[in-house]
């Protein structure tokens, strides 16, 4: 065989990506025979379009290092904190907008100023802010006033240097408008308060609110109970204290029964119970005068007090005791009245 016939090997190759010409070249070495024009095969075509985006993965790559390593960043294929991230906030901002958070102007109302913190922690807890974006969302809701005040008091809230936190705007700003001597009103509100006029539902709102400003009285639940208990009407109050309920929301919807049975009790029979109720004022019922229903004149010879029968269920403990009141009242059984016993009845 001559030198110009005899082949000599190459050497292994040591560059991680193949050149494209190499690779289309060597495609065509082996078809030598066929017609000039013949294109390569699809096995080459891929083996080429794979090399190509090897190089320019491998090309993006070293950009990307190279940029990172001048900024003193992280490479960007890299999770980054994004506290400060523009997009970030800015989506911030729109969710928390969207809750419709309310905003605060001066008001002469305390409570006023305990609703407006506590709503504002409700969409803070829902949205997961940071100590920093609690401060900058909360100062974006004050408004005339209580935006002025914040200008003047920044300074002194947060002083240069200082981390905002929500903590003490919030203690600035029940400085300014839930000061001690607010508090000791609401306070004193809270001792002061019983159901009256109010319906069992009003009576457990107001106190539910008023409960918050004097938490160590409540903290333990059986006097929560109590205070609930001893705060309601002396009709639903004398029918639940031989229960000894401890349990606060019991206590409540045992409430709730007792006031809804003396109202259809009394709507009934004429008796002197009528506390003010919505639902009575909606349907058209007038409330009493005087202290009694107001009767129309054609229906007061009508009335009559209903007869209870033997069989009968009593509706508040789900016993039968037949004729006359339900001893769990605190009645007596001669005359039906409250205060004594029918050994002691005159």
């Amino acid at each position: 065989m001559s030198e110009r016939g005899r082949r000599v090997p190459r050497g292994p190759r040591t560059r991680p990506v193949r050149p494209i010409g190499e690779i289309l070249e060597e495609e065509r070495a082996p078809h030598a025979a066929e017609p000039v024009g013949q294109e390569p095969t699809m096995a080459g075509i891929l083996q080429a379009l794979g090399a190509i985006g090897d190089l320019m993965g491998q090309q993006v790559r070293n950009q990307n290092a190279a940029a990172a390593a001048a900024a003193g960043a992280q490479p960007v294929n890299q999770p980054v904190g994004a506290a400060n991230d523009g997009y970030l906030a800015q989506r911030l901002v729109e969710q928390f907008l969207k809750l419709k958070p309310p905003k605060f102007s001066r008001s002469g109302d305390p409570e006023a100023a305990t609703s407006w913190i506590e709503e504002l922690e409700k969409a803070f807890d829902l949205l997961r802010c940071t100590n920093e974006d609690k401060v900058t969302l909360a100062v974006y809701q004050l408004q005339g006033n209580a935006s002025t005040w914040w200008r003047a008091t920044k300074d002194r809230a947060f002083p240069e240097g200082t981390v905002p936190t929500w903590d003490a705007l919030v203690g600035a700003f029940y400085g300014k408008y839930f000061s001690d001597t607010a508090r000791e009103q609401k306070m004193a509100e809270f001792f002061r308060l019983r159901q009256n006029r109010m319906t069992v539902d009003q009576y457990e709102a107001r106190f539910a609110e008023l409960s918050k400003y004097a938490p160590r009285l409540v903290e333990d639940p059986v006097d929560r109970a109590r205070r609930f208990r001893d705060g309601l009407k002396p009709e639903i109050r004398s029918v639940l204290i031989p229960f000894n309920l401890k349990d606060y929301n019991d206590l409540y919807e045992r409430a709730q029964m007792v006031e809804q049975d003396l109202i259809e009790r009394a709507a009934a029979s004429g008796s002197r119970f009528a506390p003010s109720n919505r639902r009575d004022i909606r349907q058209g019922k007038r409330p009493m005068q005087g202290n009694r229903f107001n009767v129309p004149p054609n229906r007061r010879g009508a009335i009559s007090k209903p007869m209870p029968r033997r069989d009968d269920v009593c509706r508040l403990y789900n016993q039968r005791h037949g004729f006359g009141p339900c001893g769990m009242r605190g009645v007596c059984f001669g005359c039906g009245q409250q205060g004594h016993l029918v050994r002691d009845c005159p």
